[in-house]
Protein backbone atom coordinates (compact mmCIF):
# COMPACT_ATOMS: atom_id res chain seq x y z
CA UNK A 1 0.00 0.00 0.00
CA UNK A 2 1.24 3.44 -0.83
CA UNK A 3 1.31 6.55 1.07
CA UNK A 4 0.52 9.71 -0.37
CA UNK A 5 2.70 12.28 1.51
CA UNK A 6 0.99 15.76 1.79
CA UNK A 7 0.91 18.55 -0.84
CA UNK A 8 2.46 21.01 1.64
CA UNK A 9 5.36 18.95 2.28
CA UNK A 10 5.77 18.47 -1.57
CA UNK A 11 6.09 22.28 -2.53
CA UNK A 12 9.46 24.07 -2.12
CA UNK A 13 9.70 27.54 -0.94
CA UNK A 14 10.64 30.26 -3.59
CA UNK A 15 9.71 31.87 -6.78
CA UNK A 16 8.75 30.41 -10.14
CA UNK A 17 10.77 31.13 -13.13
CA UNK A 18 7.81 33.38 -14.80
CA UNK A 19 8.22 35.51 -11.31
CA UNK A 20 11.78 36.40 -11.75
CA UNK A 21 11.17 37.54 -15.29
CA UNK A 22 8.74 39.34 -14.65
CA UNK A 23 10.54 41.15 -11.98
CA UNK A 24 14.06 41.50 -13.81
CA UNK A 25 11.91 42.89 -16.84
CA UNK A 26 10.43 45.53 -14.54
CA UNK A 27 13.62 46.39 -13.21
CA UNK A 28 15.06 46.54 -16.61
CA UNK A 29 12.19 49.22 -18.01
CA UNK A 30 12.06 51.21 -15.11
CA UNK A 31 16.07 51.47 -15.21
CA UNK A 32 16.05 52.87 -18.86
CA UNK A 33 12.96 55.07 -18.83
CA UNK A 34 13.96 56.78 -15.24
CA UNK A 35 17.96 56.32 -14.55
CA UNK A 36 18.88 58.78 -17.47
CA UNK A 37 16.54 61.53 -16.34
CA UNK A 38 18.39 61.69 -12.56
CA UNK A 39 20.25 65.11 -11.94
CA UNK A 40 22.85 63.15 -10.42
CA UNK A 41 24.31 61.63 -13.61
CA UNK A 42 24.56 65.61 -15.53
CA UNK A 43 28.03 65.91 -15.14
CA UNK A 44 29.39 62.86 -16.62
CA UNK A 45 28.86 64.38 -20.06
CA UNK A 46 31.42 67.21 -19.09
CA UNK A 47 34.07 64.94 -17.75
CA UNK A 48 33.34 62.74 -21.09
CA UNK A 49 33.85 65.55 -23.38
CA UNK A 50 36.86 67.10 -21.55
CA UNK A 51 38.67 63.15 -22.07
CA UNK A 52 37.52 63.43 -25.59
CA UNK A 53 39.16 67.21 -26.21
CA UNK A 54 42.08 65.87 -23.76
CA UNK A 55 42.81 62.83 -26.12
CA UNK A 56 41.87 64.90 -29.69
CA UNK A 57 44.83 67.30 -28.21
CA UNK A 58 47.55 64.72 -27.73
CA UNK A 59 46.73 62.73 -31.20
CA UNK A 60 47.16 65.90 -32.74
CA UNK A 61 50.63 65.96 -31.28
CA UNK A 62 51.64 62.92 -31.81
CA UNK A 63 50.27 63.02 -35.21
CA UNK A 64 52.50 66.36 -35.93
CA UNK A 65 55.60 64.70 -34.75
CA UNK A 66 54.63 61.47 -36.99
CA UNK A 67 53.59 62.99 -40.34
CA UNK A 68 56.39 65.62 -39.23
CA UNK A 69 53.76 67.82 -40.40
CA UNK A 70 52.40 71.41 -38.54
CA UNK A 71 48.94 69.93 -37.63
CA UNK A 72 46.29 72.64 -36.83
CA UNK A 73 43.19 72.23 -34.26
CA UNK A 74 40.41 74.92 -34.92
CA UNK A 75 37.74 75.61 -32.11
CA UNK A 76 34.16 76.55 -34.16
CA UNK A 77 31.19 77.03 -31.82
CA UNK A 78 31.56 73.87 -29.42
CA UNK A 79 33.41 71.47 -32.02
CA UNK A 80 37.05 70.40 -32.54
CA UNK A 81 38.88 70.15 -36.03
CA UNK A 82 42.04 68.41 -36.89
CA UNK A 83 44.06 69.55 -40.74
CA UNK A 84 47.20 68.61 -41.98
CA UNK A 85 49.42 70.64 -44.17
CA UNK A 86 50.15 69.16 -47.26
CA UNK A 87 53.77 69.76 -46.97
CA UNK A 88 56.89 69.68 -44.71
CA UNK A 89 56.63 73.30 -43.07
CA UNK A 90 60.59 75.40 -43.61
CA UNK A 91 61.94 77.06 -40.31
CA UNK A 92 58.49 76.46 -39.08
CA UNK A 93 56.09 78.20 -41.51
CA UNK A 94 52.71 77.76 -41.07
CA UNK A 95 50.65 76.47 -44.06
CA UNK A 96 47.73 76.20 -45.46
CA UNK A 97 46.36 73.01 -43.91
CA UNK A 98 43.85 72.03 -46.83
CA UNK A 99 43.73 67.91 -45.61
CA UNK A 100 41.76 66.62 -42.85
CA UNK A 101 43.43 64.77 -40.16
CA UNK A 102 41.52 61.50 -39.52
CA UNK A 103 40.68 60.28 -35.60
CA UNK A 104 41.25 56.88 -35.12
CA UNK A 105 37.58 56.53 -34.78
CA UNK A 106 35.00 58.61 -35.60
CA UNK A 107 32.81 60.67 -33.21
CA UNK A 108 28.81 59.23 -33.70
CA UNK A 109 28.39 62.99 -32.08
CA UNK A 110 29.23 64.64 -35.21
CA UNK A 111 27.67 62.73 -37.58
CA UNK A 112 29.87 62.90 -41.20
CA UNK A 113 33.40 64.47 -40.66
CA UNK A 114 36.18 61.74 -39.40
CA UNK A 115 38.54 64.99 -38.04
CA UNK A 116 36.18 66.08 -35.82
CA UNK A 117 34.72 65.99 -32.05
CA UNK A 118 31.61 67.38 -31.30
CA UNK A 119 30.47 68.78 -27.87
CA UNK A 120 27.05 66.74 -26.46
CA UNK A 121 24.31 68.92 -25.84
CA UNK A 122 24.53 71.50 -22.85
CA UNK A 123 28.01 71.22 -22.98
CA UNK A 124 30.56 74.46 -23.94
CA UNK A 125 34.11 74.29 -24.67
CA UNK A 126 36.01 77.55 -24.82
CA UNK A 127 39.33 78.11 -25.45
CA UNK A 128 41.59 79.95 -28.37
CA UNK A 129 39.85 79.66 -32.00
CA UNK A 130 43.46 77.57 -33.23
CA UNK A 131 46.43 75.45 -32.16
CA UNK A 132 49.33 74.45 -34.31
CA UNK A 133 51.65 71.68 -33.59
CA UNK A 134 55.25 71.83 -35.05
CA UNK A 135 56.99 68.69 -36.52
CA UNK A 136 58.84 68.82 -33.45
CA UNK A 137 55.60 68.64 -31.74
CA UNK A 138 55.55 72.23 -30.08
CA UNK A 139 52.38 74.26 -29.90
CA UNK A 140 51.94 77.86 -31.47
CA UNK A 141 51.58 78.94 -27.63
CA UNK A 142 50.21 78.12 -23.84
CA UNK A 143 46.96 77.82 -24.31
CA UNK A 144 44.03 76.46 -22.27
CA UNK A 145 40.75 74.88 -23.20
CA UNK A 146 37.84 74.95 -20.39
CA UNK A 147 35.03 72.63 -20.69
CA UNK A 148 31.56 73.96 -18.96
CA UNK A 149 29.77 72.12 -15.87
CA UNK A 150 32.99 72.53 -13.99
CA UNK A 151 34.46 69.62 -15.94
CA UNK A 152 38.03 71.23 -16.02
CA UNK A 153 40.78 73.17 -17.93
CA UNK A 154 42.89 71.51 -20.23
CA UNK A 155 46.14 73.14 -20.70
CA UNK A 156 48.72 73.00 -23.68
CA UNK A 157 52.70 74.07 -22.27
CA UNK A 158 54.10 76.16 -24.73
CA UNK A 159 57.57 74.55 -24.75
CA UNK A 160 56.82 70.70 -24.71
CA UNK A 161 53.41 70.11 -25.95
CA UNK A 162 52.58 68.40 -23.04
CA UNK A 163 48.88 68.33 -22.45
CA UNK A 164 47.17 68.05 -19.20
Amino acid sequence: MMTQTPLRQRCQPGFTLIELVTVMLLVGILAFVVLPRLELLRGFDEIGYRDKVKATLEYARKSAVAQRRNVRVALAGNNLTLTIDNDVPDGGAAGTYPRSLSLPAKDNACGGPTNQICAPANVTLTGPATLTFTPLGRPDAAKSFTVSGGAGTITVEAETGYVH
